[in-house]
């Protein structure tokens, strides 16, 4: 099976929005220099997420429409990062219905993320974004942050790349879907072993 990779506009979609990011929710340093800023801008993965690997609250943002409860607190989202929020889920919606492939890559999604976003129309994965739905991509790893937000940004191109690249091979090994690979590893049968045996 051939996999089409990423396209000039898909980088340049996922720079712009990166962009936005950092320049909402980056450090004061990290904005203070516009060059540091599209650099790591640059990164040619999403460095935010959208609890991609959240299924219970995709689940029950994409699930039956119900009328909205009257106590249900309504959530104050700033313009600006409602903006990016729709931006970022229309994008990744029209991406995933062209190219789950390329999807995956840039937001670390899974296949089941996919499919169900791709099953729904764009309007109701935009009425997900009058919830605060964007989060650092790697909050839970602050080392790894940390290191991206250093390196990534580095004038040294090979340096920069190291460190992004690295981050996104550890958002695509360190997922939800990877961890369970080493389960399905246990499960399968021993014949390889009986071969290597007699070899």
């Amino acid at each position: 099976m051939e996999y089409e990779g990423l396209s000039r506009d898909d980088l340049d979609n996922v720079r712009a929005l990166n962009r936005v990011w950092l320049t909402l929710e980056g450090s004061a340093e990290l904005r203070q220099s516009v060059r540091r800023l599209e650099r790591l801008a640059a990164t040619p993965f999403l460095l935010f997420s959208f609890c991609e690997h959240d299924d219970r609250k995709w689940s029950r943002l994409l699930g039956e429409r119900r009328q909205r409860d009257l106590l249900e607190q309504a959530t104050t989202i700033p313009a600006e990062l409602n903006a990016l929020q729709v931006a970022g889920l229309g994008f990744l919606w029209e991406l995933v219905r062209r190219n789950p492939y390329v999807a995956r890559i840039i937001s670390g999604a899974s296949v089941r993320w996919c499919e169900r976003v791709a099953a729904v129309t764009l309007v109701q994965v935009l009425d997900c974004a009058r919830f605060i739905m964007i989060e650092p991509r790697f909050k839970e790893e602050a080392s790894l942050q940390r290191r991206l937000l250093a390196r990534g940004s580095a004038l040294e191109r090979e340096t920069r790349e190291f460190a992004q690249i690295g981050a996104l091979q550890s958002m695509l090994t360190n997922g939800q879907e990877a961890q369970r690979l080493p389960a399905a590893a246990c499960q399968m049968p021993q014949k390889a072993r009986q071969v290597a045996d007699d070899v």
